[in-house]
């Protein structure tokens, strides 16, 4: 597995995990994938090292939180170049190899702001980018389909974090409580939860699946929680 991150602390941090774990990862930093030549060298380096490319997972995102009324166009900016255009990229630098192939698979990780929007996380732009993922998957579906390349995309909800800071960190902090009385079951996901689904839909197991968005959500986007 090739990794990669604008930030070389993390990404030293997170291969260092894996392979911790008995993984096998390198990593390339720093990396902006939104950037198309950094974005290109990312996957050159990764046919070189395995002789070729099977998996996209576009997991990278980082967003400016502002409600609308006091948000600049710099946080939509920031918020879409980040959370959406930087997945366009990658796909561009990668879909040449899978092309060639003639088999590839792209998970894009979306969020469940894409379909709903949740007044107790005001950020002007992160709805609309994740909405802008989700329509991104379906059409590197149908572009990919030929070829023999499937795209998909996940919706997380809320996901319990304690390496992030803030709200998320603690599951019995005020903003979490509030944001998990939208799912119906009533707790964050776990990250193990969303990784187990990414496998799943990386695998050969799910050669029947693209074009669609997969919400891991504890039923936020489909059931009306009464608690």
């Amino acid at each position: 597995m090739l990794g990669c991150d604008v930030n070389v602390e993390r990404s030293a941090e997170t291969t260092r995990l894996v392979t911790e774990a008995g993984g096998e990862m390198i990593s390339v930093e720093p990396i902006d994938l939104a950037d198309p030549a950094d974005a290109t060298r990312w996957v050159e380096i990764a046919a070189a090292r395995w002789g070729r490319v099977d998996v996209l997972y576009n997991n990278a995102a980082a967003l400016a939180m502002a409600p609308f009324d006091q948000a600049t166009l710099g946080h939509w900016d920031h918020t879409i170049r980040n959370e959406l255009t930087l997945g366009y990229v990658a796909a561009r630098a990668v879909w040449p190899y899978f092309v060639k192939q003639k088999k590839g698979v792209i998970v894009n990780i979306a969020s469940i702001a894409g379909h709903l929007e949740l007044s107790s996380f005001p950020c002007v732009a992160h709805g609309v980018a994740n909405a802008g993922v989700q329509a991104l998957a379906r059409m590197l579906a149908a572009a990919g389909a030929v070829h023999g390349i499937r795209s998909v995309s996940v919706s997380p909800g809320i996901v319990s974090n304690p390496r992030v800071p803030g709200a998320v960190s603690d599951p019995n902090s005020p903003g979490m409580k509030t944001l998990c009385e939208t799912a119906v079951l009533g707790r964050p996901a776990e990250a193990e939860e969303i990784v187990k689904t990414v496998m799943f839909l990386a695998s050969d197991d799910a050669s029947y699946i693209t074009g669609t968005d997969i919400a891991v959500d504890g039923g936020m986007s489909g059931i009306i929680s009464r608690r």
